[in-house]
This record gives C-alpha cells, structure tokens and sequence, in this order.
C-alpha cells in the first residue's frame, strides 16, 4: 500500500455534491418521490369534474326480400327509392349500402360527472399526500445520514493518514536506533539483548505501520462509498457483472505489487488426465 505524498484537498461541500447525485439510495428515494408525487395528481383529478366530448358516425345496409312497407312522402305512398324495381336485395347489395351512406347513423353529444361528497376518493387523496410527505421526510433523513457519513470519512482519511506518518516516525527512529547499537556492539559499548530488544521494537513498528496503511486505505475506499464513486475510482464495471464475463480486473487506488519481492514462478501446466485402462508415474 502506498500512501501519497500529498493528500488531495477537496472541499467538503464538494464531496458532498458528488455523493447527492451518485449514491444509489438517493436516487432511488427521487424515483419514489417522482411516483408517489404522479400518484398524488391522479387520485386528486379523480375528485374533479369530468366533460366529454363525443362523436360517432357509421354506415348501416338492409338485405333481405322486400315487403309491402313504404314510405310516405306527402300524400303518396311509394316503395323506398333504393328499392325502386327491385324484389330483393342480395348481400352485396347490403354491403354496397354500408359503404355508400344510405342509412347512416351519426351524432355528437357531451357526457359531464360532476363527483359530489366523494368519500372514497377523498380518503385515497388524504391517504396520497400522507404516504408523499412521508417520503419527503425519509429522503431529508437519508440526505442528512449521509453527508452525515461524508463528513465522518473524510475525518477517517485525515486522521489514518496522521497514524500512518507517526508510524513510520517509529519505524524509522527504532531502524536507526538499532543501526545505532550495533556500531556500539562492534566497539563493546553494549550487549546483544539490547539488539534483541532494538530489532523487536522495529518489528513491533513495522507491524503497526502496515496497520496503520491498512487503515488509511479502507478509509479512502469508504469516503469513495460514501461520495457514490467507489465504481468509478475502483475501475468496476457493472456491465461486467451483468454479462458474467469480467474484462479487466478493479484498480484500487495506492496499492501496488511490493518491489522488494520477485514475482513467485509460474505454475507448471497441469497434467494431462489419465483415461482408464492407462497407467501415469511421477
């Protein structure tokens, strides 16, 4: 684990900008509020008058033989002018009549509901702006919590980033201390426990060093869950996961191979398996 030489400063009032629009549990909360707010306009047009407009027009045909009706038309009586020299009227006739407007039926006309002492619909919108300001108040709490969570991160980073300098003070004064007995153990000036004593002391050091970096990076990892970035520092693509296939691996910030260290070899090629019937000997 490395830590940098600088620390990047960035405002708090930032941090807290990029967690209102990255964290997940935000977003959801505004998505929710979204619906229960549509929610909330239905039930209440529901308690409002409604006026409709309608029109209809459509096509009519008769078939069939005739009979003895007629139409009157002043004094006279006289068979429909449709039907004049004819005894019946065939299918296709009736269909002819349909497209044709013989016997139309048409008309427009207006429809108003006026709802008057609505129980029902007033309790549901009673109930709709009740469940809305709920979710009002749990997004307030949810935002609160985590600038809440930002603020206390940040702390986390500033103060692990002071234990890890403090530990490596250690490491260093207790490094020299004993490069320091043993010149004097080379001149006689001291024993071998005080070596002992100096080279457990550094262990001890070195120990809570690595400790101390540990802490450092969980709490830089936790302000970018807090602020929403974790993903995009880490390098994890959700894409990813959603296919089962991984293309190329997180990156963590400030954590690097050790240089000190060689590479361990690479590992033989597995064994061809063995089929029944065959025999295999090391």
């Amino acid at each position: 684990m490395q830590v940098p030489q600088e620390e990047p400063v960035t405002p708090i009032q930032d941090l807290i900008n990029d967690a209102m629009k990255h964290r997940a549990e935000l977003v959801e909360t505004r998505i929710d509020l979204s619906s229960r707010d549509i929610n909330n306009r239905a039930v209440k047009n529901s308690m409002l008058p409604t006026l409709d407009a309608f029109a209809y027009y459509g096509g009519s045909g008769v078939g069939g033989d005739l009979n003895s009706q007629c139409t009157f038309q002043g004094n006279a009586c006289s068979p429909p002018p449709i039907f004049h020299g004819a005894t019946s009227v065939s299918y296709g006739g009736t269909l002819n009549q349909m497209v044709n407007g013989t016997a139309p039926d048409k008309g427009i006309g207006l429809s108003l509901n006026i709802p008057i002492r609505n129980r029902l619909a007033q309790s549901n919108q009673v109930r709709a702006q009740l469940e809305y300001r709920q979710a009002q108040v749990r997004q307030h709490q949810l935002e609160n919590q985590v600038r809440i969570e930002v603020r206390n991160a940040q702390f986390d980073v500033k103060q692990n980033r002071t234990a890890v300098q403090a530990a490596q003070s250690a490491v260093d004064l207790a490094r020299q201390t004993l490069d320091a007995d043993q010149q004097k153990l080379k001149v006689g000036l001291t024993t071998q426990v005080t070596i002992l004593q100096d080279a457990a002391t550094l262990t001890t050091g070195e120990s809570n060093l690595v400790s101390a970096k540990a802490a450092y990076e969980k709490s830089r990892l936790e302000l970018d869950r807090a602020t929403g970035l974790l993903l995009e520092h880490a390098g994890i693509d959700i894409a990813d996961a959603t296919r089962g296939q991984v293309t190329h691996l997180p990156n963590v910030p400030y954590v690097a191979p050790r240089p000190d260290v060689q590479p361990d070899a690479q590992p033989s090629a597995p064994s061809a398996s063995i089929q029944p019937g065959q025999s295999g000997g090391q």
